[in-house]
C-alpha cells in the first residue's frame, strides 16, 4: 500500500487535529443558542464545535459594541405605540424572535380566522345577488374566499397566571435538552477513560463544558435580553408594515409586564424621567461597571478557550469519541438556536385578550380579539370599533395615502351607528362583486 493510501487510512482510523480545527468554525450558531436559553444562573448550551470562534467574536463585540446578544432576526419589524402613533424599528432580539416564530405559537382562533375570510350577504342591503347553479355547493348567503386574509390583527394581554415568567427564561424541552446532552457527552468522554485509562478526552470535555456554562451565566445576557423597564403601561403593535399579513397587538397591563417600546430600542441604559438625576446617574455608573466586568470576563474566557484549543491538538488517540461529543453538542446548539418557542419561554407571557371593558363587545359572548376581514380596510375598521384608537393608528401605517370617500367619512364620523351602516353597505357591495366573479367563473368553466 502506498504512502498516500496509508495516511488516509490512518486519518479515518484515528482523525488527528480535526477537533481543534472544528473548534474555530460555527461561532454564530453558539451565539444564537446562548441568546435563546440565557438569562438565568444556569444556561445549558453544550460544549461543541465553534466555541473558540465564538469566544473571540464575543470579546470583540463586548469591547466594541458593549453587546453579547445578536441583532434582531426581523430587522424591519416596526413597533408602534398605539396611543402616540410613534413608530420605531426593532433592535431587540427577544421581540424579533417573538414575531419571527408567530406562525408556530399562533392561537387556533387566529389560524381559523385567516384561513378563509368570509363575506356574508346583508339581507338589509337590498342589492341583487347573482344566482348560482342549484347544484352548486356555494352557500348563496356567504362568499368564502379560497385565499387567506391579506391582513390579520390579533390582540393579546399579559397572562395574569404567568406573571412570574416576565423577563425570565422558560424551562421547556429546549432548555432541558441542553442538560441531557451535557450528561450524555460526559458519559461518552468517560468511555475511553474506563476502557483504556485515557483521561485526556474526559478532561477536554469537562473543561469545555465548564467554560460553555460559565459563558452563559454572565449577567449581561439577562440585562440585554430584557433591556427595558418592567412595566407595561403602553398598548403596542408589532408588524412588518404595509403589505404584510400579521399585526400583533399587546395591551397594557395593570400589573407587571415589559415596556415593549423600551425593549425595541435595544439600549442597555434607558432614560427614565421618573428617577431623580442623582439616582439615574448612579444607575448609569452601575451599568458602566457591569460592562467593564463583562469585558474582563469575556477576555478571560477567550484566553481559556484558546488554551483548550492548544490542549486539544495533543489528542491523537481515541479521537472519534471527541468528534462524537462535538457533533452531539453541535446538534443541540442548532436546535436551541432555531427551535420555535412560545412567548412565555422568551420572558413575554401573553394570551389572547379578554373582551374589552370599554366597548360594546363586552356583551358579545362569542367575541374573539382576532380581526381578519376580506378587505384590509374592513379589518382595520372592525378593530377600531372594538378597540377605539387602535385601528386609526394602524391605518396610518397601511393606508398612508388618499382613501376613498366613504372610507374618509367613516373615519371622521363619531356616530357608531353611522359607521356600522357605512361598513355594512361596503361589505354588501364587496359581497355582490365577489358573487359576480364566482358566477362568471362558473359560467366559463361550464362552457369549457
Amino acid at each position: 500500500m502506498d504512502k498516500a493510501a496509508t495516511s488516509l487510512r490512518q486519518q479515518w482510523i484515528e482523525p488527528s487535529d480535526i477537533f481543534s480545527v472544528l473548534l474555530i468554525l460555527g461561532g454564530d450558531v453558539i451565539r444564537m443558542a446562548l441568546a435563546a436559553v440565557s438569562g438565568s444562573a444556569l444556561t445549558p448550551v453544550s460544549f461543541s464545535f465553534g466555541w473558540v470562534s465564538y469566544a473571540i467574536s464575543a470579546l470583540l463585540s463586548s469591547a466594541g459594541e458593549n453587546r453579547l446578544m445578536p441583532t434582531s432576526p426581523e430587522l424591519l419589524l416596526r413597533v408602534i405605540n398605539l396611543e402616540t402613533g410613534y413608530v420605531r424599528f426593532n433592535r431587540s432580539w427577544t421581540l424579533g424572535r417573538l414575531f419571527q416564530h408567530f406562525e408556530f405559537w399562533m392561537p387556533a382562533e387566529v389560524k381559523e380566522k385567516i384561513r378563509h375570510p368570509v363575506l356574508y350577504r346583508d339581507e338589509e342591503n337590498g342589492e341583487k345577488v347573482p344566482s348560482v347553479s342549484p347544484s352548486s355547493s356555494v352557500d348563496p348567503r356567504k362568499f368564502v374566499s379560497d385565499k387567506e386574509a391579506h391582513l390579520c390583527v390579533s390582540v393579546y394581554q399579559w397572562a395574569d397566571d404567568k406573571m412570574h415568567m416576565v423577563g425570565r427564561p422558560g424551562h421547556d424541552w429546549v432548555w432541558w435538552l441542553g442538560l441531557l446532552v451535557t450528561i450524555v457527552q460526559l458519559g461518552i468522554s468517560a468511555i475511553p477513560f474506563g476502557l483504556y485509562k485515557d483521561w485526556s478526552i474526559l478532561l477536554v470535555t469537562a473543561a469545555g463544558t465548564t467554560l460553555a456554562y460559565a459563558t452563559g451565566t454572565l449577567p449581561q445576557w439577562r440585562k440585554e435580553k430584557w433591556a427595558c423597564r418592567f412595566e407595561a403601561k403602553k398598548d403596542i403593535a408589532l408588524t412588518l408594515g404595509n403589505g404584510t399579513q400579521h399585526v400583533i397587538i399587546i395591551r397594557k397591563s395593570k400589573s407587571t409586564g415589559l415596556d415593549l417600546e423600551d425593549l425595541a430600542g435595544g439600549q442597555l441604559v434607558q432614560d427614565d424621567h421618573h428617577h431623580p438625576n442623582s439616582r439615574h446617574k448612579r444607575r448609569f455608573q452601575d451599568v458602566l461597571g457591569s460592562n467593564n466586568a463583562t469585558r474582563g470576563a469575556t477576555f478571560v474566557l477567550a484566553l481559556l478557550w484558546l488554551l483548550l484549543l492548544v490542549t486539544s491538538t495533543g489528542i491523537h488517540d481515541h479521537s472519534w469519541y471527541l468528534l462524537a461529543i462535538g457533533g452531539l453538542g453541535m446538534l443541540q446548539n442548532l436546535i436551541s438556536a432555531g427551535a420555535p418557542r412560545p412567548p412565555a419561554m422568551l420572558g413575554i407571557p401573553i394570551e389572547l385578550d379578554k373582551r374589552p371593558e370599554d366597548t360594546d363587545t363586552r356583551d358579545d359572548p362569542g367575541f374573539i380579539p382576532v380581526f381578519a376581514e376580506f378587505k384590509v380596510m374592513h379589518t382595520l375598521m372592525e378593530l377600531e370599533m372594538a378597540y377605539p384608537g387602535f385601528g386609526r393608528q394602524l391605518r396610518n401605517e397601511f393606508f398612508p395615502g388618499v382613501i376613498e370617500g366613504w372610507e374618509d367619512e367613516w373615519w371622521n364620523s363619531p356616530d357608531k351607528e353611522k359607521r356600522q351602516e357605512l361598513l355594512r353597505a361596503a361589505k354588501g357591495r364587496e359581497f355582490t362583486k365577489q358573487m359576480k366573479k364566482l358566477a362568471e367563473n362558473k359560467s366559463t368553466s361550464s362552457k369549457q
